[in-house]
């Protein structure tokens, strides 16, 4: 009776091990498919092009700022004005 309980938890511990594994495996093996890893690779290209835009966007707001703080500390008319002043060049 004794070998009997060992032998059905044996079994039922290698069942459950047995399909952890095949689903693990089962996981990479669809991971690692070429549709999978475009798919992946097209979203990180995606994320990374937002993130990009946000940066630069970022940047010419900054530089923006720094240029309106510089025409202050220095007297200068802000460069809307200049261009709007500015004669057209005869070409």
């Amino acid at each position: 009776m004794r070998s009997l309980f060992v032998l059905a938890v044996g079994l039922g511990a290698g069942v459950l091990v047995g399909g952890y594994v095949v689903r693990k495996v089962d996981r990479a093996t669809r991971a690692a498919h070429p549709v999978a890893l475009a798919d992946r690779a097209g979203r990180a290209a995606g994320s990374l092009q937002s993130r990009l835009a946000a940066a630069a966007e970022a940047g010419r707001v900054a530089a923006a700022d720094r240029e309106a703080q510089l025409r202050r500390d220095y007297d200068l008319d802000p460069l809307h004005e200049l261009t709007a002043q500015a004669p057209l060049p005869n070409g």
